[in-house]
């Protein structure tokens, strides 16, 4: 009887926490492993970014074409950080937030400013087993997150 009832509860929260049908979905988040690069089309929408599927690339070796971004992600270094490489040909710059995780555990947020004049990177704890790329946002170009 407790397990019916149980079923039943978790049920009810999740259709009480769906998202309604015609919802705007969810934003893309993508997963790296150290040693990894992705490319990725971006699109700017009604001042939102749009973000495509990712497709595999060996770190340091894509180029990206026009309204796309690659993000790669090299093994840690003796100081225990990695590197969160990202080269973009978007319309606009896109800014983004990665986080480091071991298994669900959150070790490391990093904010990256997108730049349309030259490759940028930034540092990540090293530890992670994986980044996860998300809040993809238009951002002001200049190297600087709000």
């Amino acid at each position: 009887m407790h397990v019916i009832a149980d079923f039943a509860r978790g049920a009810i929260l999740a259709l009480a926490t769906a998202p309604a049908l015609g919802a705007t979905p969810t934003p893309p988040a993508y997963v790296l492993k150290p040693g990894q690069e992705i490319v990725f089309s971006v699109e700017i929408r009604d001042g939102a970014v749009v973000a495509g599927p990712p497709r595999l690339a060996k770190l340091g070796t894509a180029t990206p074409g026009p309204g796309e971004m690659v993000v790669g992600l090299t093994p840690r270094d003796k100081d225990h950080y990695s590197q969160i490489l990202l080269r973009e040909a978007t319309p606009l710059p896109v800014d983004f937030v990665a986080t480091g995780e071991i298994g669900e555990i959150k070790i490391d947020e990093r904010e990256l400013c997108g730049r349309l004049s030259a490759p940028t990177s930034q540092r990540i704890g090293g530890t992670s087993w994986t980044v996860v790329l998300s809040q993809f946002a238009v951002g002001r170009g200049d190297g600087t997150c709000p």
